[in-house]
């Protein structure tokens, strides 16, 4: 089956956990056992693109990922690979996006778009 047809969105009321997930999410704190690099954080840029970044040795690391979601459940695949990951994931307080690797949690908030200046000032 090709990837974008085996990747397709699956949630019960389609596009709102789509709508919910997308944009910039910067790691707050998570459980040790999960390990996570400094700087982590998940860009979902549209229905099933998602870019995980963090700081490795003073430099930014990029990996472009596809994503779905199945109800409660967030599946990443890294293209090309057999390589996926699954985590529950639901929203907390303040916005926060958690997820739940099998009992070890993180906790991520929204990053605020920049708002441009309004024009005639400077």
């Amino acid at each position: 089956m090709p990837l974008a047809a085996s990747w397709a969105v699956v949630c019960p009321a389609p596009g709102a956990a789509m709508t919910s997930l997308r944009g910039t999410w910067r790691l707050l704190r998570a459980d040790h056992s999960l390990d996570f690099a400094p700087g982590v954080r998940m860009a979902f840029v549209d229905d099933d693109h998602l870019h995980y970044s963090f700081d490795v040795g003073g430099a930014r690391q990029v990996i472009a990922l596809r994503y779905r979601v199945e109800g409660s459940l967030l599946r990443t695949e890294v293209p090309g690979t057999t390589h996926e990951a699954t985590a529950r994931f639901e929203f907390g307080p303040g916005d926060a996006l958690i997820l739940d690797f099998a009992g070890a949690r993180a906790w991520f908030v929204r990053e605020m778009e920049a708002t441009p200046p309004p024009s005639g000032t400077g």
